[in-house]
């Protein structure tokens, strides 16, 4: 009864923290069962966890303007030939923000998979779609729960002959469920504010982890170089094909005026200084074509340079020396002050309830007692 006295002024409009420490250090003996269970079962649970190692790059991005005032005394001297390079500046269509989708897509991921990793003890040297589905370890629940699966819908097999790649657009179930764990291994953020790109992977292995994050920097890197200079490319590709072109036509045009001149020049004729004049005039329009197409293949190979980024790593891979979970020392103390806090609170509830069964109790006898006067009388 006094017991339950303290709960009332626990359960008021103004907790009393001493009577509600009184109340647990009395019931003490109640705790010690509950926790213990919680510590060695979550103990137990977190040691079947395999640790696993994290590894971060972060790149910063430098870009150019991408016209033609950006472009500085390239500007000033297309102009001064006559050329103007704001024809030939482009917007990215693709901006920082859309990096992540980039890294998460199944065709950035499908071509990981055959990259060569290496464990850091050495037992394991292979593909990466390898080590994810013949080295790493998994919880003994995930090993049982792949086993039932198997009895029930089959075996899964992964294709493994020689030459293989998977096709992202028709990926099999196995394949699929690979990419989706790989996806949740290697994330891309990029800071809307500063655009700074930070790559992470996570691996079982420390060495493999650092493997993969310097892989995936490196073809993050050559898909926003070919992507930013694809039409640049196009545009230099074609300038040479021009240059190579004229150059070829003034060289033939050279020659016939040489060969021509050579060969009549003692000769006093109008109708041969006619044809001399008609092949250098040939000879100098050819030059004049050539000379303009030297100038438009120097341009554009100039804006091809301007037009591939350059990437300042800001922290490169590295491998990491400790592991980045599981936290179980920090998990089963957090597991073992929750069932502190339900224990408390169950242990409450049962004496309150108590409590308004004695008080039920206790009317519903004194009414009895009451009717029992009043017969009697």
């Amino acid at each position: 009864m006094k017991q339950a006295n303290q709960l009332e002024v626990v359960f008021k409009d103004k907790i009393r923290l001493d009577v509600l420490v009184k109340f647990i250090w009395r019931s003490k003996t109640k705790f010690i069962l509950p926790m213990f269970l919680t510590a060695i079962i979550s103990s137990a649970i977190m040691l079947c966890i395999p640790r696993y190692y994290n590894v971060k790059v972060m790149l910063a991005p430098e870009y150019s303007s991408g016209s033609s005032g950006g472009l500085g005394s390239l500007g000033s001297l297309a102009g001064m030939v006559g050329i103007n390079l704001g024809s030939m500046s482009s917007s990215d269509a693709i901006v920082p923000i859309f990096y992540p989708d980039v890294v998460a897509s199944k065709d950035f991921l499908v071509d990981l998979m055959d990259v060569n990793v290496t464990s850091k003890d050495s037992a394991f040297n292979g593909k990466y779609v390898d080590f994810l589905t013949k080295y790493q370890k998994a919880p003994f629940w995930m090993v049982w729960y792949q086993k039932v699966k198997s009895w029930v819908k089959g075996p899964a097999i992964l294709n493994q002959a020689e030459g293989y790649k998977p096709n992202p657009y028709m990926l099999t179930k196995v394949e699929d469920e690979i990419v989706k764990g790989m996806k949740s291994a290697i994330e891309c953020g990029v800071d809307k504010k500063t655009d700074v790109i930070t790559l992470s992977v996570t691996a079982q292995d420390p060495l493999v982890a650092a493997q993969m994050a310097d892989t995936v920097q490196q073809k993050l890197q050559n898909f926003i170089t070919e992507y930013r200079t694809k039409k640049t490319r196009n545009e230099v590709e074609y300038y040479n094909k021009l240059y190579d072109e004229a150059r070829e036509d003034y060289l033939r045009a050279q020659q016939e005026y040489a060969e021509f001149a050579d060969s009549h020049y003692d000769l006093v004729l109008n109708e041969y200084k006619i044809i001399e004049e008609k092949l250098e005039n040939d000879m100098q329009m050819a030059y004049s074509v050539y000379s303009s197409a030297t100038q438009q293949k120097v341009l554009a190979e100039a804006k091809l340079r301007e037009r591939t980024p350059a990437f300042t790593t800001l922290q490169s891979a590295s491998v990491p020396v400790k592991h980045a979970g599981p936290k179980r020392m920090i998990t089963v103390a957090a597991l073992t002050l929750l069932s502190f806090i339900v224990t408390t609170f169950v242990l409450l509830y049962r004496a309150t309830s108590r409590e308004e069964e004695s008080e039920d109790f206790a009317d519903e006898s004194m009414n009895m007692h009451e009717s029992d006067k009043v017969l009697i009388e």
